[in-house]
C-alpha cells in the first residue's frame, strides 16, 4: 500500500491510499477461499470449488461486495494504523461504489477523511516576559483588617429611639414586587445602616423611623435561578422593623489581647496581621505568575482545534452537567432550563481547556519530560492541600484508582512545566496596586510579539533572510481527549 497525504483545515488530512494488483488480488483470492470452505457449490466438497465457478454461482456483483468488506478489513484500516497519522475519530469509511477501479488484476486508488490531533505550534516559551506584583500589605489594608475585626466583635444594644442612626442593626421586612405591583417574593433581612454601604437598602436606612418604608428599583440578572424574576426590572421595599445600635470596642492594646493572650498589644496585632495579609500576597502573586505564564504561551499558540472534537467535548461536558442537577433532584425539563443558554460557554471553555492540553502534551514532549512514580507520591500532600482531601485518603485511592493516579500526574507534569516556563523567563517586579492594569496590558500586547517567535516564524524568518529580504512574521484537569480512533466498523458498514 502506498499512501498520500494532504493538510487540510480543522485538522483534517485527504488520505490517498494506492493498493497494487497483487494487494487486490490477494483479496478476491481470500474471497473465493472463505467462500469455498463456508459455502455449497454442488460436486464439490468445502474448500475444492474453483474460482471461476464460484463467481458464476455467486455473481459478480456479491463477490466484489464481499471482497470489499475484506479489503477494508485487512487492507484499509491496517494501512491507516500503521501510518504515522494521529487520528482521534473514525475515519471516513469509503463506499464500494466510489472505488470503480476495484476489480482483480487492477491497483485501485481510495480517498478518506480522516481528523488528527492538531499540530501545535508553540512561542519561544524559554525566554517569556512576566510580571510579578510585589507582595507588601499597605497601613491602609492593615488599618481596613483591624475595622473588619472591631465589626466582628461588635455589640448591639437595645436602644429608647425609633430613628435609625448611622451603624445601627436595622431589622426590616423585604418585599420584591412585579412591574404590575404583584409581590413576587417576601422575607426578612437584617441591614447596617452605612451611607458608603454597595447595598442600596442599607445606603437609605439612616434618618428613617420604625414603620417607614425604604424603596429602590433593580433590575434583576437575566441568569437568575428564578425565572419569574429573570431580566426584570422590580421594586424593593423594605419596612423598618427594628433597630439596634451597635457598639464597636476600642481599638487598643486590650482590644489585642482580647483577641489572643499571645499578642502583648496593639503593634503586635498590626504585625501579625501584616504577616497573614503578605503571606495571602504571596500565594496570590506566585498563582497570577503562573497564570500569567501558561495563558500567554496558550494564547500565542497556533493550534487548529478540530470543531468536531470541541463539540464533542462540550456535549460530554453538558451531558455530565445534566446527569450532576437530575441527581440533585431537577427534573430533565428543569435541567434543560437551568442549562438554557448556557452551550456557548462551555464551549468556550472547552476551546480553551482543549488548547491547554495541547500546549502541555506539546511542550511536554518537546522537554522529554517523564514523571516517576516518586514524584507522584511526592506531590500528595501538596495535592491534597490545594483540593481540601485527606492525604491518607489520597494516597489510598492511587493505589487503586487509575484515574486518580492520573490526576496527580497530570498535577505534576504541570507544575514541571510551568516552572520551565518561569525559570527561562525575564521577571519584571510591579507594585501591587499597580499590577491588575500593567498585567493587562502586558497580556495584550506581548501575546502578538510571542506569536511571531515561535519555530514555524523562524522557519520562514531564515528562508526569506536566505533570500536576501528583511523578514517580519505578524501574528489550562484537562479534558479527555482521545488519543487513538476505534477503527472496528460498524454493522452498517
Amino acid at each position: 500500500m502506498k499512501i498520500d497525504t494532504e493538510a487540510l483545515a480543522d485538522s483534517k488530512v485527504k488520505v490517498v491510499l494506492t493498493a497494487e494488483p497483487e494487494d487486490v488480488d490477494n483479496v478476491f483470492a481470500k474471497t473465493y477461499s472463505r467462500i469455498s470452505q463456508q459455502g455449497r457449490i454442488p460436486g464439490f466438497r468445502p474448500g475444492k470449488a474453483p474460482a471461476t465457478l464460484i463467481k458464476r454461482h455467486y455473481g459478480e456483483d456479491l463477490i466484489r461486495e464481499m471482497a470489499w468488506s475484506t479489503f477494508l478489513e485487512d487492507v484499509f484500516l491496517p494501512a491507516l494504523d500503521e501510518s504515522d497519522l494521529q487520528m482521534i475519530f473514525h475515519p471516513e469509511i469509503p463506499k464500494l461504489e466510489d472505488a470503480e477501479d476495484f476489480a482483480e488484476g487492477q491497483a485501485v486508488q481510495i480517498e478518506t477523511t480522516v481528523t488528527v490531533h492538531p499540530e501545535t505550534k508553540l512561542p519561544d516559551y524559554r525566554s517569556l516576559r512576566l510580571l510579578k506584583s510585589l507582595p507588601e500589605a499597605t497601613d491602609e489594608e492593615i488599618d481596613q483588617q483591624l475595622e473588619e475585626l472591631r465589626e466582628s466583635y461588635a455589640e448591639e444594644l437595645e436602644v429608647d429611639r425609633d430613628t435609625v442612626a448611622e451603624g445601627d442593626s436595622v431589622h426590616v421586612a423585604m418585599k420584591v414586587l412585579s412591574p404590575d405591583g404583584e409581590v413576587l417574593e417576601e422575607s426578612e433581612s437584617q441591614f447596617i445602616a452605612d451611607r458608603n454601604s454597595d447595598q442600596p437598602v442599607a445606603r437609605k436606612l439612616s434618618g428613617h423611623v420604625i414603620g417607614q418604608v425604604v424603596t429602590d428599583e433593580t433590575s434583576i440578572s437575566e441568569n437568575f435561578e428564578d425565572k419569574r424574576l429573570a431580566g426584570q426590572k422590580v421594586q424593593i421595599e423594605a419596612t423598618i422593623a427594628s433597630l439596634k445600635e451597635r457598639t464597636l470596642p476600642d481599638l487598643d492594646d486590650d482590644f489585642a489581647r482580647d483577641l489572643d493572650e499571645e499578642l502583648a498589644d496593639l503593634e503586635a496585632l498590626r504585625g501579625r496581621i501584616r504577616e497573614q495579609l503578605e503571606a495571602a500576597k504571596v500565594r496570590a502573586s506566585e498563582r497570577a505568575l503562573r497564570n500569567m505564564a501558561i495563558t500567554l504561551v496558550m494564547q500565542a499558540a497556533d493550534i487548529d482545534l478540530p470543531p468536531e472534537l470541541v463539540a464533542n467535548v462540550a456535549a460530554s461536558q453538558v451531558e455530565s452537567y445534566m446527569q450532576y442537577l437530575q441527581g440533585q433532584g431537577l427534573s430533565t425539563e428543569q435541567s434543560v432550563e437551568a442549562l438554557h443558554g448556557e452551550q456557548e460557554t462551555v464551549t468556550s471553555e472547552v476551546v480553551d481547556a482543549l488548547k491547554l492540553h495541547y500546549v502541555f502534551t506539546t511542550i511536554a514532549e518537546d522537554e522529554d519530560i517523564e514523571i516517576s512514580d516518586e514524584e507522584v507520591q511526592a506531590a500528595i500532600p501538596e495535592y491534597a492541600a490545594d483540593n481540601n482531601l485527606d492525604e491518607q485518603m489520597l494516597r489510598d485511592a492511587v493505589q487503586v484508582h487509575e484515574e486518580t493516579e492520573g490526576r496527580l500526574r497530570s498535577f505534576v507534569l504541570h507544575n514541571r512545566i510551568i516552572q520551565i516556563l518561569i525559570d527561562g523567563a525575564e521577571i519584571e517586579e510591579v507594585a501591587w496596586e499597580a499590577y491588575p492594569l500593567r498585567a493587562r496590558r502586558h497580556m495584550e500586547q506581548y501575546v502578538e510579539e510571542l506569536r511571531g517567535t515561535g519555530p514555524a516564524a523562524k522557519a520562514s524568518d531564515k528562508s526569506e533572510a536566505a533570500e536576501g529580504e528583511a523578514a517580519f512574521v505578524p501574528e489550562g484537569d484537562p479534558p479527555v481527549v482521545p488519543e487513538e480512533p476505534v477503527n472496528e466498523q460498524s454493522e452498517e458498514d
